[in-house]
């Protein structure tokens, strides 16, 4: 089957290179999905740019696909055929361990060793029976292959809205998104969503990305806080631009009591003032990845088209040309890529 792999050597092709690997094998316990279409993460482009991964590895996991084969005793048990349309998560917790009691899924050593096999972007893979039994959800009818695969990423939004503890506050709350991508663009319409009160800003140095915005829900949509003429301060902000200099803004943006959520990996070293955070008494925390509760409630809004994410991809490309659609992207300032088969 072909698969796009990591190669350190192309970095005309944004470090993917197409080769072919054996299908993998259906067993007893686990079924093979025929992959039908898979979003381009931003940590996926955080892998390949940074080198994080061990060359010939297959990234993707915002995969959304067609059950190929399946044993018959996996349909007995948890009710998949043949030729469901489904999706699913890539990493499945023990539900044992105290993160995992401690509703911190993500943490769990089982969650982070779990994965597909192998990643998204090829044509087969191969769902764990773990995978069959908590993360794969079968795709309704109406809900197109594209809108399906923000299933994860909303839910690692969803996860992070929960750890700002949006929908406990009481009164007029003012929120701050820092970088309008795939994730902040859903972050501001979930803080709408829960919160239709709440004054929401959103900061981008794109045109096109304030325009999304300005589209969905948020009240401003500015490339900086100088529209505010005599300062704002905030008191939920979302760092979602992976910019260091952003941690400068969000910290300066930060209202007494606020609270700052680290929602982005950062190529240079961000650092965070204590005496900020001691004498604001600000809230610091970081979220990255969803509890599996979060992938029902995000698969019903997407369904129910309570968040829109039909404009968020702005590319789209072949398996075979994968790393060349991803290039063009980052070169055009996309929002996200989606590889379709």
């Amino acid at each position: 089957m072909k698969a796009a792999i990591y190669n350190p050597k192309t970095p005309e092709t944004a470090f993917l290179s197409e080769t072919e690997l054996e299908k993998p094998k259906l067993t007893e316990n686990n079924a093979i999905v025929k992959v039908s279409g898979v979003g381009v993460c931003g940590s996926d482009l955080l892998k390949l740019d940074r080198a994080l991964i061990a060359e010939g590895t297959v990234l993707g996991h915002e995969m959304v696909g067609i059950i190929d084969e399946i044993s018959e005793k996996m349909t007995q048990i948890y009710g998949f055929k043949k030729g469901d349309r489904i999706l699913s998560s890539h990493h499945v917790p023990c539900l044992t361990c105290n993160y995992c009691l401690n509703k911190q899924e993500s943490l769990c050593q089982t969650f982070k060793k779990s994965n597909f096999v192998p990643g998204a972007f090829c044509e087969y893979l191969e769902l764990s029976e773990r995978h069959l039994q908590y993360t794969v959800k079968k795709i309704p009818e109406d809900l197109s292959n594209e809108e399906a695969s923000f299933t994860e990423p909303l839910a690692c939004c969803i996860k992070a809205i929960e750890r700002s503890r949006l929908k406990e506050r009481v009164g007029q709350s003012s929120v701050l998104v820092l970088g309008l991508g795939s994730i902040g663009l859903m972050i501001g319409q979930l803080v709408k969503h829960y919160m239709p009160k709440a004054e929401l800003t959103g900061l981008d140095l794109l045109e096109d990305r304030l325009a999304l915005a300005a589209d969905m829900n948020f009240d401003v949509a500015a490339k900086d806080l100088s529209i505010y003429n005599e300062g704002k301060e905030f008191d939920l902000v979302f760092l979602c631009a992976g910019a260091a200099k952003t941690v400068e803004i969000g910290l300066n943006a930060a209202a007494n009591g606020a609270t700052l959520v680290v929602f982005s990996s950062t190529a240079q070293q961000a650092v965070f003032d204590n005496n900020d955070i001691y004498y604001k008494e600000l809230t610091v925390l970081g979220s990255y990845s969803p509890n599996l509760k979060n992938l029902d409630e995000s698969l019903e809004l997407i369904s129910k088209g309570k968040i829109k994410v039909d404009k968020l991809i702005t590319h789209r490309a072949s398996l075979e040309k994968l790393g060349a659609g991803i290039k063009q992207a980052q070169e055009e300032k996309g929002i996200k890529t989606f590889m379709q088969l």
